[in-house]
């Protein structure tokens, strides 16, 4: 959708170059031999997951390949909404309940897509086989292994029956295997290394014995900067990609560029004499005179409620102050330090700037969370526009052990 179209209306603004340039970023700090597999689970951690996959899709004329050699998703439904996408999709929720509902047929779809499956057990497994034999094709499947997260995943001692229960079935094909760090943002956090220690072990005979080309991957966000031991076949970087910092708060070492800009057109101005108040409870009152604007952005449009007479807004590169409560689909402004705002001027929801009070980082902190959940709750009624979109070629066929047969 073009930017200028949505003139008017509450939308994010998606930079296509700040996303290219996190990605070189992130390719800088890998080996040269090491993947990468762009996460875009929860519509791009709100981004937009058509867009930020269409970006990171494409061939890099400079670097002759693509941003992404693979994409990550949460499950089959996000994996079916990346259409057109040429890179392995891997989907991280464990294969389970096969033969309920509507998920065979889901499965045998992605099956015949060639979407990497995970599995966490023989039975598991021996239930994928049977559909991906019925489809009359081979499953391609990775092994998540739990190393202490104590979340999905194989325990250490099942790992060589799984393999060989997986190797026994002439219908799976076993492409990775995979762990995640439980403390990954903690830099030099010992468990980091235990946990790395444990997955290395625990893999290393299959990787260095199996004549197939079987990738693990274990690095997040903050692994990719804080354990590069980690890097190994493949990395999973997620927040960073957003131009989030893995710590939580901006870092000058690590030059991310956010990706995301919020816009909310000012809908309405009303003036009010000192002692009025505004909104839900008459929690917040004038104590002068005061410019009250009104934006169309809500906490069902993902903005927190937490924020009410605290969080801040942008209006003319000014910051303006969050008063009253925040309402399902309104939120008021105060505009009195502004006096030349008008009905029709855009107020900055979310700011890129990752020193302004408008910040994922700055909202989060007053929202008493992280800037994930801030990002990824950014809701559908919000229109993505992507901007400065990079013109490059069809880019080649991707190289990828995990597409290899």
């Amino acid at each position: 959708m073009d930017a200028k179209s949505t003139l008017g209306e509450p939308r994010l603004l998606i930079s296509c170059q700040s996303l290219c340039h996190n990605a070189t970023l992130i390719r800088k700090r890998l080996p040269s031999r090491t993947r990468m597999c762009a996460v875009v689970k929860a519509n791009a951690y709100g981004h937009g997951a058509g867009i930020v996959a269409d970006a990171l899709g494409t061939a890099d004329l400079s670097l002759n390949t693509s941003p992404a050699d693979a994409f990550a998703v949460a499950d089959l439904d996000e994996a079916a909404a990346l259409d057109n996408v040429r890179q392995p999709i891997i989907v991280l929720r464990p294969v389970e309940n096969v033969f309920l509902g509507q998920h065979r047929s889901r499965l045998e779809n992605a099956i015949r897509h060639g979407w990497i499956l995970t599995v966490c057990s023989p039975a598991a497994a021996g239930d994928l086989a049977r559909v991906a034999q019925a489809c009359r094709q081979r499953a391609a499947v990775q092994i998540m292994i739990d190393t202490g997260m104590a979340r999905e995943g194989v325990p250490l001692d099942g790992v060589p029956h799984l393999i060989d229960a997986i190797r026994s079935l002439p219908a799976l094909r076993l492409v990775g295997l995979a762990t995640h760090f439980a403390r990954g943002e903690e830099h030099d956090h010992p468990f980091n290394g235990e946990q790395l220690d444990r997955f290395l072990r625990c893999t290393d005979p299959i990787a260095h014995t199996t004549a197939l080309s079987i990738g693990r991957h274990a690095a997040n966000s903050a692994a990719i900067f804080f354990a590069p031991a980690a890097a190994l076949d493949m990395v999973r970087p997620g927040i960073s990609l957003y131009g989030i910092d893995p710590s939580g708060k901006p870092c000058v070492d690590r030059p991310l560029r956010p990706v995301l800009e919020w816009l909310a057109p000012i809908v309405a101005i009303h003036d009010i004499p000192a002692g009025a108040s505004v909104g839900y409870g008459q929690s917040w009152r004038a104590a002068s005179a005061a410019r009250i604007g009104l934006v169309p952005v809500g906490y069902a449009d993902g903005y927190p409620r937490s924020l009410s007479s605290r969080g801040t807004m942008i209006v003319h590169r000014k910051p303006v102050p969050v008063v009253g409560k925040v309402c399902m689909d309104m939120t008021c402004i105060d505009l009195t330090a502004v006096p030349h705002a008008a009905i029709g001027d855009e107020a900055t929801v979310l700011d890129p700037d990752p020193l302004s009070p408008a910040s994922a980082y700055a909202i989060a902190k007053l929202a008493d969370t992280i800037p994930y959940e801030i990002l990824s709750r950014i809701g559908p009624r919000i229109r993505r526009v992507a901007i400065d979109p990079v013109t490059v070629p069809t880019p080649p066929a991707a190289l990828s052990s995990f597409q290899e047969q």
